[in-house]
């Protein structure tokens, strides 16, 4: 999985596309969330579905040391925060109303901004998101998002499960990122929108 960083370049808004039940959607994403030394760099994940203490494991891991700053979004009804002695060192906050944009474009803008070093950010995922709102009103939320994350300098991924959506919405969403990561089995397939290197 090391490889997928280096195939997409310069890409800083990535579309993970992968079924819920794929079990390599989780490796994949822990290795783009690792751009950099881990005990310098950033990790903030807004997740749906998990409680935090899940997001953490699934750093563990993969890496001997937790990054210099963890941070966990919880939207929605999901229970608990999980293990308190396991998330000392993590930040932890809730938004209850998954359609709350605002409440959760606030919360991921305070986290990177000001931030030195490498900022990764994980988002999980555009698919629970559009349970809650409709796609002109994400599309709207979701190209401010990247731009804020773009301007803080952070590297950001946003998982989808493609069977969920027909193929106007995932154009509609593909059209707001540098980069795409499909996961089909164990296979994994890279696109770019166009060249990201300079040279």
């Amino acid at each position: 999985m090391t490889d997928i960083t280096e195939q997409l370049g310069g890409a800083t808004t990535i579309m993970l596309g992968a079924s819920s039940m794929n079990n390599e959607a989780d490796d994949v994403c822990v290795d783009l969330l690792s751009q950099g030394d881990p005990e310098t760099t950033s990790v903030l994940w807004v997740t749906f579905t998990r409680q935090a203490a899940q997001c953490l494991e699934s750093w563990r891991d993969e890496h001997e040391a937790d990054p210099g700053e963890f941070g966990v979004v919880v939207v929605g009804e999901t229970p608990g925060i999980g293990a308190g002695e396991e998330l000392d060192s993590a930040v932890v906050e809730t938004i209850s109303t998954p359609s709350d944009l605002t409440g959760i474009g606030i919360t991921i803008t305070e986290f990177v901004s000001g931030r030195s070093g490498e900022i990764v950010v994980c988002f999980d995922s555009l698919t629970a998101l559009l349970q809650y709102v409709d796609l002109e009103t994400a599309y709207e939320f979701l190209h401010a998002l990247t731009g804020q994350l773009y301007s803080a300098g952070a590297v950001s991924h946003f998982h989808v499960d493609p069977s969920a959506h027909d193929e106007q919405t995932l154009d509609t969403l593909r059209s707001l990122f540098d980069a795409e990561v499909n996961l089909s089995g164990s296979d994994v397939s890279i696109r770019t929108r166009y060249p990201l290197d300079d040279d």
